[in-house]
């Protein structure tokens, strides 16, 4: 009876135990389920936030990207700006030349036997003393017109020697006064904005033309906004708009005046 009575319990435990190992095995599986779950939505957070990083990145070096394409756009339409301007104020200087040359020639061949070339023309427009001071034998237009050329050449190197040359040798000729700005803005092209401020602020020095003070005084405005010197800056270009209120160089002046505010 007694083997009966285990068997029969036997009979009843084993099916409960066997139904508890696979209740186990099944919780074990839907935790090892939910855990699978859980690491891959991690791996696509960290993915997620790889992507993220890398389109910042990537924001970053096309907005770095669009800066210099917006930079070599702005330094090619000042060597455009440069070039329009100095077209016509050559064929200008070089009209000036041919035309001084021509009256010289002339005068030379209507002057008596033994007089020479010394006798000055009058109207030309070399000044009174270049001659002796000058060396090479060149005039004062013709020395200005090779600096204008390596200007509109790009050779700013040789643009600032021909003309601090020029002006050292002519530093009253009519033309000093241009010099002067074209010397400022050849530093103001290739970003050296100190000389540049220097040889600005030295144009309307003197007492030959007046003409180029105010687009001098703008470039020097310009350049100490370049050189992060605001208060400077704001200063020149509300002396520009007080001398020159109606000048072209007043009015951008004014523009840039606002934006410092």
């Amino acid at each position: 009876m007694r083997r009966i009575a285990l068997f029969m319990a036997l009979a009843f435990v084993a099916p409960a135990m066997a139904q508890s190992t696979k209740s186990r095995l099944e919780g074990l599986e839907q935790r090892l389920g939910q855990l699978e779950e859980v690491m891959k939505g991690q791996a696509l957070v960290e993915m997620s936030q790889r992507v993220d990083q890398l389109e910042r990145e990537l924001r970053e070096l096309r907005g770095e990207v669009d800066a210099l394409v917006q930079a070599n756009a702005a330094l090619k339409k000042q060597q455009l700006d440069i070039a329009a301007d100095l077209e016509p104020r050559l064929a200008a200087i070089e009209a000036r030349e041919r035309a001084a040359a021509e009256a010289e020639a002339a005068a030379q061949a209507a002057a008596p036997a033994g007089q020479g070339a010394s006798t000055p023309v009058e109207g030309s427009a070399m000044e009174p003393g270049a001659a002796a001071a000058d060396t090479g034998g060149k005039s004062p237009e013709l020395r200005y017109g090779e600096a204008f050329d390596a200007l509109k050449a790009g050779k700013y190197p040789e643009a600032i020697a021909g003309m601090q040359e020029f002006l050292t040798l002519h530093p009253n000729h009519p033309l000093a006064d241009n010099a002067q700005y074209w010397l400022g803005q050849t530093y103001y092209v290739t970003r050296d904005y100190e000389r540049a401020i220097a040889a600005f602020a030295a144009v309307g020095v003197r007492p030959t033309d007046l003409a180029k003070t105010p687009d001098a005084l703008l470039k020097k405005g310009l350049s100490e906004i370049e050189l992060k010197r605001p208060d400077a800056a704001r200063a020149t270009l509300a002396d520009l708009v007080n001398r020159f209120p109606n000048s072209d160089a007043a009015r951008t002046a004014r523009e840039r005046l606002q934006s410092l505010r």
